[in-house]
């Protein structure tokens, strides 16, 4: 509330509560496994440390002290923030109230949204982006989600956990309070204009109907549907071509994110530093990781991406999983589906709701591998399984480049 509060304005209340969580969690450990063990033996969280390393080295090596500082300090927040995540919210019962506080944030924003949309201002006189009066806006969050990309994206995670509610034992009224929810986000995600968010709402809707549904032909009818429905009714601005001005610069700036990779290739130009290079950000997490931090740094964000998700979608498949937390993993792993899919088409690499995510996965891991039920390495990380993501991370490199190319040559460009 800082933002629409004017006494608190600016008073930095995340880092207060970051300080008292991480303060509870050392004096008040998990009666199975300390915090410090947690943080350092599992296999997830040691791919975050990596990340770390990335991110400072890839200013230290060019003797950029201060950067590397800078760099520390900054992203050291979103390691705390998935390390207290994976530690703290370890069995379904937590993971359900962060749910519910990711539902119920997102429903007291779509008041925010529809006051922007109905008067030009939300919540502390926050207008959206673009100009109301035109009609040619986009509405906007504040804080982390103050940009229509962002608050796209807390609906496309926010909506998969709507469902998951709607199919669990959940009480009337709650089931009341998400179903309200579910087309007022709908509405807002509407108004953000985001492309991104467009092909994130997609990828979430497959990703939980395929895993909701039994039969086959349900699965296809349902498909067709949410994709029929996506492009006769998204925004206009995900309706247009491809070619359009806004499309082709980014795709221009995959380009640059290659070529920084290839003057730089095992440490890339900086933490946060495409601007520095360019004039316009990538709007792709990956080229911005791989063009920012090198293969050094790429292959740990990409392994740790890449590995929750996978253990995330064994979770869902494994058979004797009970119905309740079954539900809780398609609902995670359909959110993880979405935050990925638009995390490709806008830059989104240090975004702080994606370590909150995947800290959330890494919990649901932790949880189910302590289970009997569990065959024993079930979700275990293997240096095969290292190595595999890497080499998938390097591939990703090429296949990006080839979709430049194939949109220049297809467009008549150069």
């Amino acid at each position: 509330p800082q933002e629409w509060y004017e006494p608190v304005r600016g008073f930095e209340l995340v880092n207060v509560a970051a300080i008292l969580t991480l303060f509870a969690a050392f004096i008040n450990p998990s009666p199975d496994q300390r915090l410090t063990g947690t943080v350092w033996r599992n296999k997830h969280g040691r791919l975050m440390w990596g990340l770390l390393l990335g991110v400072v080295l890839s200013q230290l090596v060019y003797g950029r002290v201060r950067g590397g500082v800078d760099a520390f300090e900054e992203f050291g927040k979103c390691c705390v923030l998935l390390f207290m995540t994976m530690t703290l919210v370890d069995n379904p019962r937590r993971l359900r109230r962060m749910m519910w506080v990711i539902v119920i944030s997102g429903a007291i924003f779509c008041i925010h949204g529809i006051m922007q949309v109905r008067t030009g201002y939300g919540f502390a006189n926050v207008e959206p982006f673009g100009s109301f009066f035109d009609g040619d806006f986009r509405v906007q969050g504040t804080g982390m989600f103050q940009d229509p990309n962002d608050f796209a994206m807390l609906y496309v995670v926010a909506i998969p956990f709507v469902f998951t509610f709607l199919q669990t034992d959940t009480m009337i009224l709650g089931k009341i309070f998400v179903a309200a929810s579910f087309p007022t986000m709908l509405y807002v995600l509407y108004y953000t204009q985001s492309r991104g968010g467009v092909v994130g709402l997609g990828a979430m809707l497959l990703a939980y109907v395929w895993f909701s549904t039994r039969t086959a032909i349900l699965r296809i009818l349902v498909i067709s549907a949410v994709l029929g429905a996506l492009v006769a009714f998204g925004p206009k601005r995900a309706r247009e071509t491809v070619y359009e001005g806004s499309a082709g610069g980014r795709i221009m700036q995959w380009g640059y994110g290659n070529q920084f990779l290839k003057q730089n290739p095992l440490f890339g130009i900086g933490y946060q530093r495409w601007l520095d290079y360019s004039d316009q950000v990538a709007h792709n997490s990956f080229v911005t990781c791989y063009g920012e931090l090198g293969l050094f740094g790429y292959s740990f964000w990409f392994s740790l991406l890449w590995l929750v998700l996978r253990s995330v979608y064994k979770i869902v498949r494994l058979e004797p999983l009970d119905r309740g937390t079954r539900r809780l993993a398609i609902g995670l792993f359909a959110a993880l589906v979405g935050f990925y899919a638009s995390a490709f088409f806008l830059t989104r690499t240090y975004n702080p709701f994606l370590y909150l995510m995947l800290g959330l996965g890494i919990g649901l891991i932790r949880y189910v591998d302590r289970q009997p039920y569990c065959p024993a390495g079930y979700l275990d990380i293997t240096n095969r399984n290292i190595g595999q993501s890497v080499l998938m991370a390097v591939a990703s490199i090429p296949a990006i480049w080839v979709v430049v190319k194939l949109y220049w040559a297809v467009g008549g460009g150069s």
